[in-house]
């Protein structure tokens, strides 16, 4: 689905619900009726290029807060050009760093795959100390984020609904460290399990809790295999 104006030669971004910024790319044919599709335009496209990591809605909200798009998404919209500037700009700098906002708040509002670009960000020695610290504090946050949203509701464990939610409207899960790094680094996704209260409990205390560990290994190589 395109505009009615679009021309070949126009530069598009893919939007995609759930992950925000995903792609560009360019029109190569004119724009024509869809057919079945009161009202609607389609055109071909081409030279389609991934965002890694797609660039969350929260993200775009909160480097173009001007785009009014980003507060309702539709379907299609033709940026200003001063806009336009600005999303090539996001759009250049995300594929330059290949990484999304650190803070507390951004990382609650980040998708899952900018989640899980944090969660396997190495420590870095070059960097300053506080900078290190900064980087640690936010790939511990994703990998507790990253694994909430990736139960999306379900233990991990064993396979039932989160017992409730939270006042937020979240699931309530809990977030099991099944094994630590030798490095003393935080936590990586692959040893991080999401749990109901009950299989949490039973990890840390029950009589069977090593073979309970192995088991949520076995599971944790299928979520998370290399």
């Amino acid at each position: 689905m395109a505009p009615k104006s679009a021309e070949i030669g126009d530069e598009v971004v893919f939007y995609i619900g759930g992950y925000g910024f995903f792609a560009t790319g360019r029109i190569v044919s004119p724009s024509k009726p869809r057919a079945g599709w009161k009202n609607r335009y389609g055109a071909g496209v081409s030279a389609i290029k991934l965002i890694k990591p797609a660039i969350s809605l929260a993200a775009i909200r909160r480097h173009i807060p001007k785009l009014k798009w980003a507060i309702y998404p539709r379907s299609i919209v033709t940026p200003a050009a001063d806009l336009a500037v600005q999303i090539r700009a996001l759009i250049s700098d995300r594929r330059k760093t290949g990484i999304p906002d650190l803070t507390d708040e951004a990382l609650e509002l980040a998708n899952i795959d900018e989640l899980r670009t944090v969660a396997l960000l190495a420590q870095r020695e070059s960097v300053p100390p506080r900078e290190r610290k900064i980087l640690y504090r936010a790939r511990s946050q994703a990998i507790r984020l990253y694994v909430l949203r990736r139960a999306n509701g379900c233990c991990e464990g064993c396979k039932s609904e989160a017992p409730f939610r939270r006042a937020d409207g979240s699931f309530y899960l809990e977030p099991h460290h099944v094994e630590r790094l030798a490095d003393d680094g935080p936590d990586h996704p692959d040893k991080v399990i999401g749990l109901c209260p009950n299989c949490h409990s039973r990890a840390h205390h029950s009589g069977d809790k090593d073979e309970f560990k192995r088991s949520l290994l076995k599971k944790l190589a299928r979520l998370e295999p290399a």
